[in-house]
């Protein structure tokens, strides 16, 4: 184990840059390409852009060697054209599972523009699938990259190793990781989709693993999924934390929630809670056709458990009821004497094109008689969210941008901080409790 900080890995060596490892089959690319910043919602983001040279295909024992000879390469390259040192940089080893090429392509361009804030050595492990020919997994593409300055010298360096996997030897995969590993530097298990966490692979990756990202936003049972997690979070015996870019994309949510009880004369409404509601979107239409989109049945039961957990509620064992397409369970406060809070959970059929996930989160709290009313939503179909209060003499309306956040950026701020999320993990258990009630089968929308 490295411990969850762990120093850079620096090296001053000159570096050319070829592109991240093709997928298996297609034909290594050289020149000078980008990856496009377009997703970003950083306003000054400019294009990323690398050298790209010659990834390439070698057997699996050479990784080390191989590695260490490209970049050797690139220094008398830069040397030649009188370019100054640049470092290698080496922040973490970032072991990614990819369950196919399309998802192997996607996690290379993530890696890409995740390397100027988290360098690292980015090990891809590509399960090719049954059916694809090949066998083993003997073979490996090497690749390594740099940004460049603004006057073309190469700036930032990282490298990469795609390991793919036909067939049964996939499920070996984790022997053909753990000799690249950097050893001095924490590792990093990123896994897209829903991950096996009783398979072979992941319980060995585990051993050497720091931290484990998921996105429950990827899995294709989300019920399931949070409560797999959660059994994982109650596990003593990990030796490494658990994060969810799913989790990441609540953090604006969450903060317009919260900074309404900024105001200390609100403050007191949050022991009087009666009722929550939270809307998300569970299928898109479009034409004849319905797509279901569980995953936004983890992001709703997510702040939900996390409301629970911040203001001490407990779940009603007596399950779920439905009054039409909405959930309904009731909460136990911390005070007996203030009653129950009812939860109210609602699917929604968006139209095709609408940003799916969360749609409004909605909270009723205080007198009785005269209640205080707390929304915060999207504006239509636009990535708006107006936060608005109601009620109790006042009336307090903000609006904010909720664009989506790019999947690099959602990496990156898991990556800040490798330690443990316990407000993360706490409100993961009272999610996947919520979700495991009777009743609840429905909350993802139909099968």
């Amino acid at each position: 184990m490295s411990g969850t900080g762990g120093p850079r890995d620096r090296e001053s060596i000159d570096p050319d840059a070829p592109e991240t490892a093709p997928v298996p089959g297609e034909e290594p690319t050289s020149g000078v390409g980008s990856v496009s910043a377009a997703e970003s919602t950083e306003p000054a983001a400019p294009e990323l852009v690398y050298t790209l040279g010659s990834s390439r295909r070698i057997k699996l024992r050479e990784a080390e060697s191989e590695l260490r000879a490209l970049w050797e390469e690139a220094s008398r390259e830069a040397a030649q054209v009188g370019q100054e040192g640049v470092l290698r940089l080496r922040e973490i080893n970032l072991v990614a599972y990819a369950a196919g090429e399309a998802v192997a392509e996607r996690v290379s361009q993530v890696i890409a523009r995740l390397a100027q804030r988290h360098p690292a050595r980015a090990i891809i492990l590509l399960d090719v699938g049954l059916d694809a020919p090949g066998v083993g997994a003997t073979d490996a593409w090497v690749s390594a990259a740099c940004y460049l300055t603004p006057q073309g010298e190469r700036h930032v360096c990282w490298e990469q190793v795609t390991i793919p996997a036909w067939g049964r030897a996939a499920d070996l995969l984790h022997t053909t990781a753990l000799p690249v590993l950097v050893p001095h530097l924490p590792t990093v298990l990123w896994w897209p989709g829903q991950p096996d966490l009783r398979g072979e692979v992941f319980r060995r990756l585990g051993d050497v693993t720091d931290l484990l990202v998921v996105d429950s936003a990827g899995f294709t049972n989300p019920l399931k999924g949070l409560g797999d997690l959660a059994a994982l979070v109650r596990v003593p015996s990990r030796n490494y934390h658990i994060n969810d870019l799913n989790w990441g994309r609540l953090t604006l949510w969450r903060e317009m929630v919260a900074e309404i009880f900024d105001d200390p004369a609100r403050l007191d409404g949050l022991r009087r809670v009666r009722r929550l509601r939270v809307a998300y979107g569970a299928e898109e239409r479009s034409g004849d056709s319905t797509r279901t989109a569980g995953p936004a049945a983890a992001r709703a039961l997510l702040v939900a458990g996390w409301l629970a957990t911040r203001l001490g509620w407990r779940a009603d064992i007596a399950g779920w009821e439905t009054e039409g397409s909405t959930f309904k369970t009731l909460l136990s406060g911390p005070d007996p004497t203030t009653g129950s809070v009812e939860l109210l959970l609602e699917p929604r059929v968006l139209s095709a094109g609408a940003t799916g996930g969360l749609v409004s989160v909605e909270m009723q709290f205080g007198d009785p008689v005269d209640p205080v009313s707390l929304f915060v939503g999207r504006l239509g179909e636009s990535c708006m969210c107006e936060a608005r209060v109601e009620g109790g003499g006042e009336e307090v309306t903000r609006t904010l941008d909720a664009s989506p956040v790019p999947e690099d950026r959602l990496l990156a701020e898991e990556l800040d901080y490798l330690g443990a999320d316990r407000v993360y993990e706490e409100s993961l258990v009272f999610a996947a409790a919520l979700a495991a009630l009777p009743g609840g089968g429905g909350l993802a929308g139909p099968s």
